[in-house]
């Protein structure tokens, strides 16, 4: 096991505390001992720790795992240990719900090389900080050559949280994304934005034509493949099915599971 993640604040504690603003963020499972009694030919093995908020993990097809952290750095756990070096650190914006949430390699990694990664670009220069799809590329241990920046959303403004963040292939080779709504709720049925909305686009950052809004939107929009949603921070494709599920993060007493 290298990590576990959850969502998840004390609502106890919280009705107990003063009143004060909500803050839901990424938290690291509190010491526990979970699984004591393992299923009969199971084997629990540490292959790493000390992780910086793990937010997003993949596993290459010879076994090595890529974990994002929240803080932009990429980190390798190879032959059951965590390298030292970092693979990539990228420039992000990691306050609250905001910074590295979502990696994935190419179909054709053995051959490309090909790393992708959703995160929230740290604002520079006066641009303001703003959610990016990029791509990588591995040489080894390594990610070498330059960062190629194939989709930036639109600014996150005052959002703190609802950043969205998984991003995988889909059974027809194509890159799909999740975003979430920022914190405005009515942007999640807006063809005019891309937030709240699973994104389709071809590896390459353009975008395909047959996307079912393609015709009605206009610019980054026509990326748009589904919308509706508050906050998918994973989702998955079943194998053998292609069927897409979405996890969206509800709110104190509810999450979803979506079907795609």
């Amino acid at each position: 096991m290298i990590a576990r993640i959850w969502r998840s604040w004390n609502r106890k504690a919280r009705r107990a505390a003063a009143p004060r603003p909500r803050r839901l963020g990424l938290e690291t499972l509190e010491a526990k001992t979970l699984l004591a009694t393992l299923p009969t030919g199971f084997v629990e093995t540490r292959v790493a720790s000390a992780l910086a908020s793990p937010t997003a993990l993949e596993i290459a097809p010879d076994g090595r795992v890529f974990v994002a952290q929240q803080n932009g750095t990429i980190r390798i756990v190879k032959n059951d240990a965590l390298l030292p070096t970092p693979f990539a650190t990228l420039p992000v914006d990691a306050s609250y719900e905001r910074g590295l949430l979502g990696i994935t390699l190419d179909p054709h990694f053995d051959h490309n090389g090909y790393v992708y990664v959703y995160y929230t670009a740290a604002g520079t220069g006066g641009a303001e900080s703003h959610n990016r799809v990029s791509r990588l590329t591995a040489a080894g241990d390594q990610s070498a050559g330059s960062e190629q920046v194939l989709l930036d959303l639109g600014p996150v403004g005052d959002a703190h949280w609802h950043m969205g963040g998984a991003i995988h292939f889909g059974p027809d080779g194509m890159l799909y994304v999740a975003t979430g709504d920022q914190q405005t709720p009515a942007s999640s049925q807006s063809l005019d934005n891309p937030f709240g909305k699973i994104l389709r686009i071809h590896p390459d950052g353009t975008i395909p034509t047959d996307n079912p809004f393609y015709g009605a939107a206009t610019g980054v929009n026509r990326a748009i493949w589904a919308l509706g949603l508050r906050n998918p921070f994973t989702f998955s494709f079943q194998s053998g099915s292609g069927r897409m599920f979405i996890n969206d993060v509800g709110e104190t007493n509810w999450e979803e599971i979506n079907d795609g």
